[in-house]
């Protein structure tokens, strides 16, 4: 070998020894910057006609397992999401309070029944009354501060997607930005990986948003997809927008139509400038979004209905009457007779009907907007019966020929509907008798505080007093009502109206008529509950009194925070483990790299040395 090629191999050397010090040295002193992964240089002997003439400095690599890496994003995601979702249950726990806490929902209804229980024992203590005026006013105004306070942490889900769509725009625009630095910077001595580290970090933040998928592309690239398959990254990112509604109340639900859609949507225009509904599409999986509007659309909206048949229920079990059907017969059709004058939007008519020796229950629903119509088959909590909603908007005339033609259409045979006279409503069995009217019930709420029963309607719609039936006219009564449920001012004004249900004869101050009556719609009448709240079920919905459903909504609210908190739990064990892994896969080892630095020094100066007796043995041969 000549002095020459010595002198460039021990060069070669050097200059590789000294890159990979400053290497070393760079992960050393990144060892604790997040999101940077240890760097390594594969060095590339140089050969001259089969013979080694030196080494070059290689390209400066990660070692990242893109299996593991993307195993962790996902774990990431359903974090994010768990995480936002216990958080919003454990507040809304706190709303409703914990079983037996003097705040708590449950503590207020229990109130309201020892209020009651006070006046059916002093009816004519006056103030006895006036703690029941107080307790029902307590009750309506912790009704209204629970259903405010859900609109609200709605609109903070809406105002959180707004924030995160942000967030997710400015990571896809980023990593489209480093997608075309790696690329112009691919085939650079100084390679791509602090780039590629740069654009794991933007990938990271939108796993967090949402759930993505990650493919290699060509020259160090990557393309990001959706859980769904659409490309949100390659040379471009797509553009996410978020049309973010400011006023969001009960009935401010999302819609696939958009003209009935009262909340935001993520759209994604593509880059053919096609815009996709990606709510609509569910292409959320998991992740802060669809933790957001979840929350929004569907777990807040589930807490503000189990609010709302809890104000239903207690409206409706104080002020609903029963009015029974008197048998009638014409020529050889018999049936019943029925007094419709209290009947109002919303309240029912149920026909009990045999046919072919099996019963059926018809609920024939008042309606005034036709527009409501038809009905849903869960109108009324009873799986059993089959709802009809009839529109009385053309007077009672017009509304028996179409309580005629449904009862007929789904019998199969000619019944006769009609109205005798008056107020009257008349329903009776085909004339070959193949059917049995068997009974001809209705539930109505008067409006009127004397004169017309026990019954009371001790809550309405509002402070100007409105009725509450539960119409589902013009977008239906109930949806919001606990917002809007207040002490009958009527009530307010007159708290001898918890006792006086008769003007003629009048009633006693002492009689406890009326307050024994209100203790048991409150305390041991059973109401039905629609299962759409999400307590019971379609085939089996929970009867129960008013006290011990709100005790119920407590309990359910305090199962699915502790369910929240364990899964929350569960899914921080999980993505810590994914991420100790993942770490000690591309984590900078200190150790290793000073015992390198030690190596590379020693490497350098025996470099140095050889060039040092290279430079000695020339100067001998210019002194001969």
């Amino acid at each position: 070998m000549s002095l020459q090629s010595a002198l460039s191999i021990a060069l070669s050397g050097l200059r590789v020894a000294n890159t990979s010090i400053d290497l070393a040295a760079r992960n050393i002193a990144n060892a604790h910057t997040p999101g940077y992964t240890s760097k390594v240089q594969h060095n590339v002997q140089t050969l001259s006609g089969g013979v080694v003439t030196g080494v070059s400095p290689g390209e400066i690599q990660r070692d990242v397992n893109s299996f593991l890496q993307q195993q962790l994003r996902t774990e990431v995601a359903l974090g994010a999401q768990v995480d936002v979702r216990s958080d919003f249950l454990s507040r809304l726990d706190q709303l409703f309070g914990r079983p037996g806490e003097p705040n708590a929902l449950d503590s207020v209804l229990n109130g309201m029944d020892a209020a009651f229980q006070s006046l059916a024992a002093a009816p004519e203590d006056f103030g006895v009354r006036g703690a029941v005026v107080n307790q029902a006013s307590t009750l309506a105004n912790q009704l209204n501060r629970l259903s405010n306070d859900i609109q609200d942490m709605r609109r903070e889900a809406e105002v959180g997607i707004a924030n995160a769509v942000d967030e997710a725009n400015i990571a896809l625009s980023q990593i489209a930005q480093l997608n075309a630095e790696i690329k112009g910077q691919f085939d650079t001595p100084q390679g791509v990986a602090d780039l590629q580290d740069r654009r794991d970090g933007f990938i990271d933040q939108l796993s967090q948003l949402m759930d993505i998928r990650v493919i290699e592309a060509d020259r160090g690239a990557v393309r990001v997809f959706s859980a769904g398959g659409n490309l949100l990254v390659d040379n471009e990112a797509v553009s996410l927008t978020f049309d973010e509604r400011a006023g969001i109340d009960a009935s401010a639900l999302y819609s696939d139509i958009e003209s009935e859609r009262g909340v935001g949507t993520v759209k994604l225009t593509s880059f053919g400038g096609t815009d996709l509904d990606l709510f609509r599409e569910g292409e959320f999986r998991s992740g802060r979004i669809e933790a957001l509007r979840e929350l929004r659309d569907e777990t807040l909206v589930q807490a503000q209905a189990q609010l709302d048949e809890l104000a239903h229920g207690l409206a409706l079990s104080m002020s609903s009457a029963q009015v029974a059907g008197t048998a009638a017969t014409v020529g050889l059709q018999t049936g019943f007779d029925i007094d419709v004058a209290d009947l109002i939007a919303g309240n029912s008519i149920t026909v009990t009907i045999t046919q072919g020796g099996t019963p059926q229950t018809f609920t024939l629903v008042r309606v005034d907007d036709a527009a409501a119509l038809p009905l849903s088959g869960d109108a009324t909590a009873d799986p059993n019966d089959t709802v009809i909603g009839i529109d009385f908007s053309g007077g009672l005339a017009s509304a028996a020929s179409a309580i005629d033609a449904a009862l007929d259409a789904a019998l199969g045979v000619d019944v006769a509907v009609s109205t005798p006279g008056g107020t009257t409503l008349q329903i009776l069995n085909d004339a070959g008798g193949t059917v049995t009217v068997d009974a001809v019930n209705a539930v109505v709420t008067p409006a009127a505080t004397q004169d017309g029963g026990l019954q009371l309607a001790l809550f309405s719609d509002g402070a100007g007093g409105k009725v509450y039936s539960g119409s589902f006219d013009f977008g239906g009564q109930k949806t919001g009502f606990a917002a809007r449920i207040a002490l009958n001012p009527a009530v307010l004004a007159d708290s001898t109206l918890l006792v006086s249900y008769s003007t003629s004869p009048p009633t006693g101050s002492g009689d406890p008529a009326r307050p024994l009556d209100l203790l048991a719609r409150f305390s041991s009448t059973s109401f039905t509950f629609s299962p759409g709240t999400g307590i019971g079920s379609a085939n089996s919905p929970v009867s129960t009194n008013i006290r011990e459903f709100g005790q119920r909504i407590v309990n359910f609210q305090g199962q699915q925070a502790q369910l929240a908190t364990a899964s929350q739990d569960a899914q921080g064990i999980v993505v810590s483990a994914l991420y100790d892994r993942f770490q000690s896969d591309v984590a900078v080892n200190v150790d290793d790299e000073l015992a390198q630095l030690t190596q590379l020094q020693n490497i350098y100066a025996a470099n140095a040395r050889v060039m040092t007796v290279v430079q000695e043995l020339m100067d001998i041969l210019i002194r001969i």
